[in-house]
C-alpha cells in the first residue's frame, strides 16, 4: 500500500515529476562533485569539480523552488506562501473563541474574528421560523439553515464567487423564489447524508471555513413570548410583529437538549461572546437551553463578553438602554453569564439615524454607570460601521475584543496571585 502511494507521485499531470528529477539531479551532482573534489589531486580537475558543485547547487535550488511552488498552487491557489504560513502557524495558536447568537450580528463579528484566530466555534440559534429557513424547516423537518449559512460564509476562506453563490437568493421561480442557494444546498446535503450536523460539516469543507459552526441544539425548538400586558405569542418571526413590550421568552420544549459539541466548546473557550444581535430572538434562545447557561456560568476564568447592540430593535427592545439589555439577559439566565460588556461610543451619522428612525429604531442609550455598579467591566469603544447600516464593524469590533481579552488576562493573573 505504501509503495502504491509513493508511485502516485509519478502519475502524469501532477506537474511535480520534472521538479523531483531536477532536485534529484542537483543532489546527485552535489554529492559527486564533493566526492571527486576530495579524491582529485590535479588543480584542473578540482576546478571542474567546483563548477560541477555550482551546477548541482543551482539545480537543487531550482528543484526545491518549483516543487514548493507546485505544492502551494494546489494547496492555496489564490494565496501567497506567507498567508498560508500565517494561517497555519499564527492563527492556529490564537485564543479559543466561542460566539453565541444568530442573525446578522453574529455573522458580522465572525468576519473580523477570523483574522485573529482559527479556533472559533459559532453556536447558532435554531428557533428561526421566518423566510426561507422557516419554509425549509416546515417542509423538510430540518433545523433552520439560514443563520448557520451566514456564519459559514463569514468564516469562509473559499473564493468570493463561492461565497456569493451561497448567499445568492432566487428572486423568481416556482417553489424556489425567496430561497437562498446556501439554504437549499444544506437542505440537500441533509437529505443525502441523513444528518444536519454532517451537512454543516461538509458545507464547512466546501467553503474552507476557519473554525466551526454548530447549532445550539439538535432538537426542534420554538420560541414563545409573554408581553407586559399578559398576552402571549408563539413563533420567533411572529413575536416582534405584535409591537408590544416583551416581559419574558421561553423555548418549547423547555427541556431541550444542548448540542454536546456546544458544551465542550464552552468548556474549552478562553473567550465567550454573546451578541450582538436580536436579544429575545437570536441570543436568548441559545441561553434558554439550561445546560448551555450552566456551562457558561461555570467558566470563571474565561472572558465572558456581552456586545450590546448599537440600535434598538422595533418590536423587541424599543426604548432599551444598555442596562436594560443586560437586565433582561440576566433575568432569563444568571448574573454570572457575563463579566464584561462592550458598548459603542462611536459617532452615528445623522442621515443614517434619520433612515433608522423611519423604522422606529433608535440608538441604545449607554447608561454604563449602572453596569459598573453591578461589578461588570464596561468598555466603551468606537465599534460602529458607518457605511450603509448602523451595525458593528467586524474589524473594529474584533480588534477591541482582542484588546479586552488582553486586559482581562492581566486582571485575572493579578486576582490569582492574591
Amino acid at each position: 500500500m505504501k509503495v502504491f502511494k509513493f508511485l502516485k507521485w509519478f502519475y502524469p499531470g501532477l506537474k511535480v515529476k520534472r521538479w523531483i528529477v531536477l532536485l534529484g539531479s542537483g543532489v546527485f551532482l552535489l554529492a559527486l562533485s564533493i566526492a571527486r573534489f576530495l579524491l582529485d589531486t590535479l588543480l584542473m580537475l578540482k576546478v571542474l569539480d567546483i563548477l560541477l558543485f555550482v551546477l548541482g547547487l543551482v539545480l537543487f535550488i531550482l528543484g526545491i523552488r518549483y516543487l514548493i511552488k507546485s505544492f502551494f498552487e494546489v494547496i492555496g491557489p489564490n494565496k501567497e506562501l506567507i498567508d498560508i504560513i500565517y494561517e497555519k502557524r499564527y492563527l492556529s495558536r490564537g485564543p479559543r473563541v466561542v460566539t453565541i447568537g444568530g442573525g446578522t450580528g453574529l455573522s458580522t463579528i465572525l468576519e473580523g474574528l477570523k483574522e485573529y484566530t482559527s479556533n472559533i466555534t459559532a453556536i447558532v440559534a435554531v428557533a428561526d421560523e421566518g423566510g426561507s429557513s422557516g419554509r425549509l424547516r416546515e417542509e423538510f423537518g430540518i433545523l433552520p439553515p439560514g443563520d448557520i449559512r451566514n456564519c459559514l460564509v463569514s468564516l469562509a476562506e473559499a473564493p468570493q464567487l463561492m461565497r456569493d453563490l451561497f448567499q445568492y437568493r432566487f428572486e423568481e421561480g416556482k417553489g424556489i423564489k425567496g430561497h437562498s442557494f446556501g439554504n437549499l444546498f444544506i437542505t440537500a446535503l441533509t437529505e443525502v447524508t441523513g444528518s444536519f450536523e454532517e451537512a454543516i460539516e461538509e458545507s464547512s469543507k466546501v467553503l474552507a471555513i476557519k473554525g466551526k459552526v454548530i447549532p445550539s441544539s439538535l432538537d426542534r425548538i420554538r420560541l414563545k413570548a409573554q408581553y407586559l400586558d399578559g398576552s402571549t405569542k408563539e413563533g420567533e418571526d411572529k413575536i416582534p410583529k405584535e409591537e408590544k413590550p416583551i416581559k419574558r421568552v421561553w423555548i418549547i420544549p423547555e427541556d431541550a437538549k444542548p448540542n454536546p459539541q456546544a458544551i465542550e466548546a464552552i468548556k474549552q473557550a478562553e473567550i465567550i461572546i454573546l451578541g450582538p444581535g436580536s436579544l429575545f430572538t437570536s441570543i436568548l434562545p441559545n441561553l434558554l437551553i439550561k445546560e448551555i447557561t450552566q456551562a457558561i456560568c461555570s467558566r470563571k476564568d474565561a472572558l465572558k463578553l456581552y456586545i450590546c447592540n448599537v440600535m434598538t430593535q422595533h418590536g423587541e427592545t424599543d426604548g432599551f438602554t444598555t442596562y436594560d439589555h443586560w437586565e433582561k439577559l440576566i433575568f432569563h439566565t444568571h448574573p454570572n453569564i457575563v463579566n464584561c460588556c462592550l458598548v459603542n461610543c462611536g459617532r452615528l451619522p445623522s442621515h443614517l439615524l434619520f433612515r433608522y428612525s423611519q423604522e422606529k429604531s433608535f440608538p441604545v442609550i449607554p447608561d454604563t454607570y449602572k453596569l459598573r455598579e453591578k461589578g461588570i467591566l464596561v468598555f466603551e469603544k468606537d465599534v460602529v460601521s458607518l457605511e450603509n447600516y448602523l451595525r458593528h464593524d467586524p474589524y473594529k469590533s474584533s480588534r477591541e475584543i482582542m484588546a479586552i481579552y488582553g486586559e482581562f488576562k492581566k486582571r485575572w493573573k493579578r486576582l490569582r496571585k492574591k
